[in-house]
């Protein structure tokens, strides 16, 4: 196994052990329901879903009149949304971030900001830090949890609160995708999901319950960014998981990143295990960084085209769209929502990203 196979391969599995020691076991949380590790949940390497306390789960509410200083919710306390400035007509953004991180990124800070500039809008975060900073399957099966509490939080809004789940958009990157997915499936008719590099180690070869689908949202749009091998560092997915699935610059290694080989090692061998993933994830990053890009007021847009290949697409053999619109990858990916397959495009290696074709 060469320097990257091993970064990869101890990031993501880590010990299988917890599987012999949970086979056929479940774990109870109060209202949001038993979690096991039965077929098809038996993704993890047998590692079960920790609490809401354990995982720091959190919900925060931005408004425009509280913009910059976010208000707690609970997930199951009506009387902290009645207490806020929820305004249950406005539509709902619901950001999730992914694996290593938390609610406090910078970019989960500067989306919030963008939505909230661009519409008069609900966006709440979520936070599950603790949750997402375990060995690879752990985080993975935290992801239940999560998507659990979420759908609860959901089902309050709609009974106590009025709130249409047609007005629903949850955007989720990494393991925060494969959450939203999990928070659809517990929601009836909720109305879109945007996921950000979908985790691919652990679901993509599982079955459509255990990850992010089309059934899951009455739109679902999807951009891979890392969707390369895991034994070449990729952290995405290949499997087209929305209603349209969005492969900039081919969906694999992003320009402007460097090569992963030349990262991680190091952060590695001194049991650095949180940089060791941050080092060999910038293409996986991206994703949230084009949707980031995509809602700023510029001119440029993300167009993109169908085609059965990104090598066919290079050729310039597949450069139009037909009798309707080409989608555009980003937060106007719902004016195609009719739309359905692949589709490509290309973006510059820095910042504006967006290429003008």
């Amino acid at each position: 196994m060469n320097a990257l196979g091993l970064v990869v391969f101890v990031l993501v599995f880590g010990s299988s052990f917890e599987f012999f020691l949970n086979e056929g076991k479940k774990v109870c949380y109060g209202d949001l329901g038993c979690f096991s590790i039965d077929d098809p949940f038996d993704n993890t390497l047998g590692y079960l879903p920790e609490s809401p306390e354990a995982i720091h789960f959190g919900l925060t509410l931005y408004t425009r009149t509280n913009s910059r200083t976010g208000v707690n919710l609970g997930y199951n306390d009506s009387a902290s949304v009645a207490r806020s400035s929820f305004n249950p007509n406005n539509p709902v953004k619901i950001i999730i971030h992914g694996y290593m991180a938390n609610a406090y990124e910078p970019w989960v800070l500067n989306i919030s900001s963008l939505f909230l500039k661009k519409e008069d809008c609900n966006v709440i975060t979520v936070n599950w830090k603790n949750g997402a900073r375990k060995i690879y399957p752990a985080s993975a099966a935290n992801t239940r949890v999560v998507g659990a509490a979420v759908a609860k939080f959901l089902e309050m809004l709609r009974n106590k609160h009025g709130v249409k789940m047609e007005n629903v958009h949850v955007i989720g990157h990494s393991l925060g995708a494969q959450t939203s997915g999990y928070i659809g499936s517990r929601t009836p008719n909720m109305g879109r999901i945007t996921g950000m590099d979908p985790a691919g180690p652990l679901f993509e070869r599982y079955a459509e319950q255990v990850r992010l689908d089309p059934s899951d949202a009455k739109f679902v749009d999807v951009i891979h960014s890392d969707a390369l091998p895991i034994e070449d560092a990729g952290f995405g997915t290949r499997k087209s998981c929305g209603h349209i699935d969005f492969f900039p610059n081919g969906g694999g290694h992003q320009p402007g990143c460097p090569p992963a080989y030349k990262t991680g090692v190091e952060e590695l061998l001194t049991l650095r295990f949180n940089e060791a993933f941050l080092s060999v994830a910038c293409s996986h990053e991206r994703s949230y960084i084009y949707f980031a890009e995509s809602l700023a007021a510029e001119p440029c847009k993300f167009t993109a085209y169908p085609c059965d290949s990104y090598e066919d697409f290079v050729k310039g053999t597949c450069n139009v769209c037909g009798d309707s619109p080409c989608p555009v990858m980003g937060n106007d990916a719902i004016l195609s929502q009719s739309r359905r397959g692949n589709f490509y495009l290309v973006t510059n290696a820095q910042n504006p990203y967006c290429k003008n074709t």
